[in-house]
């Protein structure tokens, strides 16, 4: 039995750690797996206040031996993630893990498509997928407020969508509520409105089932080579959803609230977009 003065293993406080995420659902099941595979078989018996950074630098370098880096920085996010709460729950002074990573060496690569391009693409998916990829592109709804987006949550008199439920297509469970965990409306261009149905979720596949994100990828990777379109993933639409307002001249700060971030600093990378040169400008370089 411990004791007040027994020193606190990993493992012990890990429990309690978990016990109080406020996370979604398949992010919990995926970070129980990589706990109980990577985390605890390491750091369970050994005292929060025994973990070193050498410790946990060496930790990283063994992880590296059999993994990627981007899973080997998700691993050791998990405890540092971990001691991050212990530090503020005063069980420990500093984090060990703080700053621990991994470089990567992957380049992240944000597709912007233009209308024009969606246009084509979907002239080459069949109908249900088309109405799908332009619902996406032109609300910016992540995929799992799309997949799950209920018909009593599009008001067709004001043409305006109410984000409020998420499908976690992992475990198969329709959530309450979205990223960030915050309801917000998102106008619906009119002529958009006719492909929205009155069925669970307002648009189907195909097969006139729940649509699952793998076949649209399929359809969407078929579609881009038919189309001479350069390959795209299904949340670049979304991308370029934020690239259209941003263009068109609509504030960071309400294409903040359309996409549903939490943070501006989020929005802000796609401010670049527009910085369009001036006259005088293109003017110098003819």
């Amino acid at each position: 039995m411990r004791t007040k003065d027994t020193p606190v293993t990993w493992g012990e406080w890990s429990k309690e750690w978990q016990a109080h995420r406020d996370i979604a659902a398949s992010t919990k099941l995926t970070d129980e797996q990589r706990i109980d595979l990577h985390v605890m078989p390491r750091w369970g018996k050994t005292a929060l206040s025994d973990i070193t950074r050498a410790d946990v630098k060496r930790w990283v370098a063994e992880l590296k031996a059999n993994h990627k880096p981007t899973t080997v920085n998700r691993i050791v996010g998990l405890l540092n993630t971990s001691l991050r709460e212990a530090v503020d729950h005063e069980l420990i002074h500093v984090n060990p893990a703080q700053g621990v990573r991994l470089k990567t060496g992957e380049v992240t690569h944000e597709r912007f498509l233009t209308k024009a391009e969606v246009d084509r693409v979907c002239a080459h998916l069949s109908p249900q997928w088309a109405k799908l990829t332009y619902l996406l592109a032109y609300t910016g709804l992540r995929w799992g407020e799309a997949a799950g987006l209920q018909p009593h949550r599009f008001d067709r008199k004001r043409g305006v969508i109410l984000v409020a439920e998420v499908w976690d297509e992992k475990n198969g469970q329709l959530l309450d509520y979205p990223k960030g965990k915050k309801r917000r409306t998102v106008p619906v261009p009119k002529w958009l409105h006719e492909s929205i149905g009155g069925t669970d979720p307002v648009i189907l596949s195909p097969r006139g089932e729940r649509p699952r994100s793998r076949s649209l990828r399929r359809a969407l990777d078929d579609a881009a080579v038919a189309a001479k379109v350069e390959p795209f993933r299904i949340h670049d639409l979304r991308h370029s959803f934020a690239s259209w307002l941003i263009q068109g001249g609509v504030p960071v700060e309400e294409v903040r609230r359309l996409l549903g971030h939490t943070s501006i600093q989020t929005t802000q990378r796609y401010a670049h977009l527009a910085e369009v040169p001036n006259e005088d400008v293109l003017n110098a370089l003819l």
